[in-house]
């Protein structure tokens, strides 16, 4: 388990690594139109392949990846978003399942050499001055051409190399190479700026800052990649991580200014650890049992997985729940609970941020959801203490108490189509147990189930 979600952080970081490299001066906007674009990439790295969805609106863009680890439950497979804003010299990060975002400054090839250090927040305690890390990125054209989605590609080849002074905080001498077919989109997504690669998740010392410097050979900027291979070598040369990158869809499309900036209601975190931070402990016993049973019967399918072939491409949305009841308890936690429940039945289930079904539509559709799936607190009830002695004296003596002693939850929701207006399904789902956390979690199970058996029927 431990090698498992080791991997799986080490992806992490290396998917981050190339979005950040993706985001590198693209080539200058022409005086056309603007265009929005949706393009569809599908990405290989560390022998796992995913899809991503990239979207562009003016001077921003926002990518999206759902990983799917082997070994992983699908509940906790992780969706990561990143967001660059050209026009605020700035990239974000964003972890729905953790309601946080993780701000990073881009680096100007032409400013100073504390630009950075200026950039970036001040930390606690004593500063220590670092050294230099300077970035030296060459581009060269092999002047091959092809026509590609509309759009004449040019064959190019990039390499970005560091060179650390021996005083820097990160030593990052390495050599990132990048071969692939590029477009000029003319979009206003156009960043003159650069930001250090984070291919690895070592922190730096404490109060230590290193000043960025940017060295270009040559004025040939890549544009948008639609097919490309990048390869990152360590210090000593050898190939550390390769990743493929190719687009299967681009299309023109309206596109929701929300979708580009940070989601309301979530936290800043200050650092990768922070954002991405180790699974809950009820997740790690849950992902450890499935783990074993899958050991102990490797050749049995589950059930989830037998259902989950025959509805590929089903995709729910799941909106933030709505506390009616005012319980003392984590909205966010419910719904992260009964996405793992719906996944483990076979259907995609990933977290809308939107609040409204108006704002559910527009991003269900962005995010390619055949469903969206609103749910309401409508009670969450403890028993009182006269009702556990009248549930004890029932059992006691045989008597129908009507239940006392049981704790109660009740979920109201509603499951629309994506685009229809009308509920496909409308119910509650009850679970009456000994305690408050046996009762939510019965209702979220028999609202599961109510909602993958509509999401099969239709």
């Amino acid at each position: 388990m431990k090698k498992q979600l080791l991997k799986f952080l080490t992806l992490l970081a290396v998917a981050s690594a190339i979005v950040t490299l993706s985001a590198v001066a693209k080539s200058p906007a022409s005086p056309q139109r603007v265009n929005d674009f949706k393009i569809t990439e599908r990405m290989t790295v560390g022998g796992q392949s995913f899809e991503t969805a990239t979207m562009i609106k003016g001077a921003r863009e926002r990518s999206e990846r759902h990983m799917s680890i082997a070994g992983m439950p699908p509940g906790m497979n992780m969706d990561m978003v990143d967001i660059t804003q050209c026009d605020m010299r700035r990239t974000i990060q964003i972890n729905d399942r953790a309601r946080k975002y993780l701000i990073t400054p881009m680096e100007s090839e032409d400013a100073g050499p504390d630009a950075s250090a200026a950039a970036r927040p001040a930390a606690t305690g004593p500063s220590q001055r670092g050294g230099i890390v300077t970035y030296v990125i060459s581009t060269t054209d092999t002047g091959e051409r092809k026509q590609m989605f509309g759009f004449t590609a040019r064959h190019l080849k990039s390499t970005t190399s560091t060179e650390s002074s021996p005083d820097a905080c990160n030593k990052q001498n390495m050599r990132i190479d990048r071969d692939g077919w590029y477009i000029d989109l003319n979009t206003e997504f156009s960043c003159a700026t650069e930001r250090p690669p984070q291919v690895n998740m070592r922190a730096p010392r404490a109060g230590c800052q290193d000043r960025i410097r940017f060295r270009r050979n040559g004025a040939i900027k890549l544009g948008y990649p639609i097919q490309e291979t990048t390869t990152i070598y360590g210090s000593g040369g050898e190939v550390t991580n390769t990743m493929t990158k190719e687009v299967i869809e681009l299309s023109r499309q309206p596109l929701e200014a929300a979708l580009f900036d940070v989601p309301g209601g979530y936290m800043q975190a200050q650092s990768q650890q922070e954002m991405y931070a180790a699974p809950s402990m009820d997740e790690i016993m849950k992902m450890g049992q499935q783990q074993q049973q899958r050991e102990e019967n490797p050749s049995a399918p589950t059930s989830s997985e037998a259902r989950a072939e025959r509805l590929t491409g089903v995709k729910i949305g799941v909106v933030q729940f709505n506390n009616k009841a005012n319980a003392s308890i984590s909205p966010d936690e419910l719904r992260d609970r009964l996405i793992a429940q719906i996944s483990s039945a076979g259907i995609e289930a990933i977290p809308l941020n939107a609040s409204s079904l108006g704002e559910a539509q527009t991003e269900a559709k962005v995010k390619g959801c055949s469903y969206i799936l609103l749910t309401d607190i409508s009670s969450i009830k403890n028993a009182s203490a006269a009702k556990k002695l009248g549930g004890i004296f029932g059992r006691a003596t045989g008597a129908d108490t009507g239940g006392g002693g049981k704790a109660e939850a009740k979920f109201d929701f509603k499951l629309y189509a994506t685009g229809n207006p009308s509920p496909t399904i409308q119910s509650s789902a009850t679970g009456k147990e000994d305690n408050q956390d046996a009762s939510v979690n019965a209702a979220l199970e028999r609202e599961a189930q109510a909602v993958v058996a509509g999401a099969r029927k239709n």
